[in-house]
């Protein structure tokens, strides 16, 4: 009884599957990493816009929120690290683990690490005040 195929080729599918499969999984997780890493990035960002534009109203421009103003314990800091603690559990699988708001006189700098990775995810924000601008071009247009 000669046999024409003798079975070699599913011994080495058995082999071969496993590989296959686990290079779709790493692809599928590395793909999940670096969506989080995006939207943790992109967060960090509008929390920097955000907290570049609170001001108590000085020159006229500013987000102020009144309910807190008039107590007088509002601050960005806050605002930002309040909104960093619930953005930290909405992002699957590789969630943000810590976040830290910083700023000068010029920019704001919100940063979070992700877990998985050792490289913080640091946004700057130069402060921008459109009115102060706006008023600063008409200036120099009347003087031209």
């Amino acid at each position: 009884m000669d046999k024409k195929c003798r079975g070699y080729l599913t011994v080495e599918a058995a082999f071969i599957m496993p590989v296959i499969l686990f290079l779709y999984l790493l692809i599928i997780l590395t793909a999940l990493f670096l969506y989080c890493r995006c939207a943790i990035s992109q967060d960090n960002f509008l929390l920097g816009m955000r907290a570049a534009g609170f001001s108590y109203g000085e020159d006229n421009y500013g987000e102020v929120i009144y309910g807190e103003y008039e107590s007088n314990v509002w601050t960005p800091d806050s605002y930002v690290q309040e909104r960093l603690d619930r953005k930290r559990t909405s992002y699957p699988f590789y969630p943000a683990q810590a976040g830290v708001y910083q700023e000068d006189g010029e920019n704001v700098w919100v940063q979070a690490g992700q877990k998985g990775s050792k490289v913080l995810i640091i946004k700057n924000v130069q402060k921008l005040n459109p009115v102060k601008i706006i008023r600063e071009g008409r200036i120099s247009g009347c003087l031209k």
